[in-house]
């Protein structure tokens, strides 16, 4: 098994025991409240609240920009303006 590979079992309860090795590689501390997600046919993903949210804003900052399209356009609009008014 590899440093960043661990067995975890379930109890007769379906409970998993995270090994406090496993917690700390991932900076879980015990305790944490964790997300649970099926990622296809046999795996199971637990994320940290922080974990989730910073997966959903890198799969959603292609779609953001950069911010600077509201500039663009507005200077865009002052300039039609300005040929209008001239």
């Amino acid at each position: 098994m590899t440093a960043s590979s661990w067995r975890v079992r379930l109890d007769d309860r379906r409970r998993p025991t995270l090994p406090p090795e496993l917690l700390a590689a991932a900076g879980i501390e015990t305790g944490a409240e964790l997300n649970a997600r099926v990622a296809c046919d046999g795996v199971i993903v637990l994320e940290t609240r922080d974990a989730v949210l910073a997966r959903i804003r890198e799969h959603m900052a292609p779609l953001m920009g950069s911010g600077n399209e509201v500039e663009a356009f507005l200077a865009d609009r002052r300039e039609q303006a300005a040929r209008e008014n001239a």
